[in-house]
């Protein structure tokens, strides 16, 4: 049954729900990308796996699709994370700060829903805090520490690990053409891996997403003007 009370919350509009089926969509080619760049790495790793166990057999226009691939994914893929970083926290604030919640059930300030994702080190654990925060503010008899949320930030955490690792494994490429050759193949190694858990946060991502947007839209903390 639905509770009409007052509130001095900005109300939550209609355009709430069209942003969080940006966010699902933009997930969504996230998924696709990291998909398609998980495929290419391994394609890379074999390759140049065989190139250092035979140096002769390295083909220069194979090398030259590798360059350019490796450079349209780098670019691709960092303005799909980037657009899901500004809709996830265009869709988060406006959903801590709304008429929907039960204030006295938030644990964090709305700001934190933006600045929690760029403080080093608590950014590992904060958005995902005030993601927790509007879940159990928008319904009373939920509990706090989703089982999704909290695979989803362990994904999310492996992933941009892997990523340290690939970046760390090119970086220390040797200064011998066969230890280039093996550093690059440890590295799209390890991009493997990181695209792998790169799909599994953008599927968790979306489960969260769409299960939190149906909480919020279900709240029971509907002001007067809403219920009306």
């Amino acid at each position: 049954m639905t509770t009409a009370t007052q509130s001095s919350r900005p109300a939550l509009g209609p355009g709430w729900s069209t942003l969080s089926q940006a966010l699902v969509a933009i997930l969504g080619l996230a998924l696709l990308g990291n998909l398609l760049n998980g495929a290419f790495s391994f394609w890379a790793w074999r390759t140049f796996s065989g190139w250092a166990d035979e140096p002769a057999a390295v083909d220069l226009g194979q090398a030259t699709a590798y360059d350019t691939g490796t450079a349209v994914a780098a670019l691709v893929l960092s303005l799909v994370h980037l657009a899901v970083l500004v809709l996830m926290i265009t869709w988060l604030f406006q959903a801590h700060r709304s008429d929907r919640m039960d204030p006295s059930r938030l644990e964090h300030r709305s700001g934190w829903a933006i600045g929690g994702w760029f403080v080093p080190f608590l950014n590992l654990v904060r958005p995902y805090q005030v993601v927790e925060d509007v879940r159990v503010a928008s319904q009373s008899s939920l509990g706090r520490q989703s089982d999704v949320v909290l695979a989803w930030r362990l994904t999310v955490v492996g992933a941009s690990i892997a990523g340290r690792v690939t970046a760390a494994l090119v970086s220390g490429a040797g200064a011998s053409d066969s230890e280039t050759i093996s550093a690059i193949a440890s590295a799209n190694l390890s991009d493997v891996v990181g695209s792998v858990l790169w799909v599994a946060a953008a599927i968790l991502g979306i489960v969260v997403v769409r299960s939190t947007t149906r909480l919020v839209q279900q709240s029971p903390h509907v002001p007067v003007s809403a219920a009306a």
